[in-house]
């Protein structure tokens, strides 16, 4: 299997399993504007914050997608991909 196909497989697990915990929980829509207001809010904060550190995030489609598919966890994710791939 392609690099690109495993990620993709494990965004598609990691979105699924977030929508079956909202809604066995019953907050689904409370939970997705958390999740999006929170993922895009640390984007943003670590791009501002790169300017003084040095770290950077570049800010488009994909990052905004992830950020607010997955969260802080996927910024997180983001800045260990680039940590490790793109040093």
């Amino acid at each position: 299997m392609k690099a690109t196909t495993i990620v993709l497989i494990f965004a598609a697990v990691c979105v699924l399993t977030m929508l079956t915990v909202m809604l066995r929980r019953k907050c689904l829509f409370k939970g997705l504007f958390a999740t999006v207001f929170q993922g895009v809010a640390a984007l943003y904060a670590v791009k501002l914050i790169g300017l003084a550190t040095g770290i950077s995030i570049a800010v488009n489609w994909y990052t905004l997608g992830t950020a607010a598919v997955l969260g802080s966890p996927g910024v997180a994710l983001i800045l260990a991909a680039e940590a490790i791939f793109m040093r």
